[in-house]
């Protein structure tokens, strides 16, 4: 008789807008609930609880204190100039987050007798990511590696990473810039090439920093069944999840 068995409570996909995460979310879903799964989605960026009142109040006050993208994602506002205080703020609303999941998670398993796993489409590697950016934007004169440097040893970040590596495997989806572009414009969402390459830059230099295991797959000149086809051998192969 087969028998499933999970070893991770969230199966996350993170890497720069185009990379194809919420597809290979969605597919894997599918995949892991025919294998006897309960399985859910969830994602974890920035501006959760908290952060997100903040936001909309800040918008409403005055809509030149929030900095959105040209694609609309929110990027910064004033009150991140206070590093220590927006960093603390948008993790309470992350950690409210990661408990409602885990609460979730908990009760799946116990109405179902199932396996259970979440599926994000953006985890606490994001989270990192656009934090950085959200600092990085309001300070463009010390040089950027010293900037990242500082941020990254910040403790919100320690925790964030702590937390990560303590429930997830990340998938960590990559690609080269002007063909994530062109798949931002065919879904009708493009950023600029400098901020898609900031992006980039920093999702690989917080998974070398921060000595986060993560996967790393180029979806460049992929397809998405190869892309997925490749992240569930490179979960077997790591032993995340298991089948026999």
């Amino acid at each position: 008789m087969s028998k499933t068995h999970v070893k991770i409570h969230v199966l996350a996909f993170s890497g720069p807008d185009g990379t194809g995460k919420t597809s290979c979310a969605n597919i894997l879903s599918r995949t892991l609930s025919s294998r006897n799964y309960s399985v859910f989605r969830t994602w974890v960026k920035t501006t959760h609880g908290i952060a997100f009142l903040i936001v909309k109040l800040l918008e409403k006050v005055n809509s030149k204190h929030v900095i959105r993208s040209s694609s609309g994602t929110f990027v910064t506002n004033t009150l991140a100039k206070n590093t220590n205080m927006w960093l603390w703020i948008e993790l309470s609303g992350i950690l409210m987050k990661m408990l409602i999941m885990k609460i979730n998670l908990i009760l799946r398993k116990l109405v179902t007798g199932k396996p259970t796993i979440a599926i994000a489409d953006r985890f606490l590697l994001d989270t990192i990511v656009h934090m950085s950016i959200s600092k990085i934007f309001l300070n463009w004169e010390d040089p950027l590696p010293h900037r990242i440097l500082i941020l990254l040893n910040h403790p919100v970040f320690k925790i964030l990473r702590s937390i990560l590596l303590k429930f997830s495997f990340t998938i960590y989806l990559d690609g080269e810039v002007t063909e994530l572009i062109k798949r931002n414009m065919r879904a009708g969402k493009a950023d600029p090439y400098w901020y898609m390459a900031l992006q980039k830059y920093l999702y690989r230099v917080s998974v070398r920093t921060l000595n986060i295991h993560s996967p790393h797959i180029d979806t460049s000149k992929k397809s998405l069944t190869e892309v997925c086809t490749e992240v569930l051998a490179r979960l077997k192969r790591e032993g995340a999840i298991k089948y026999w």
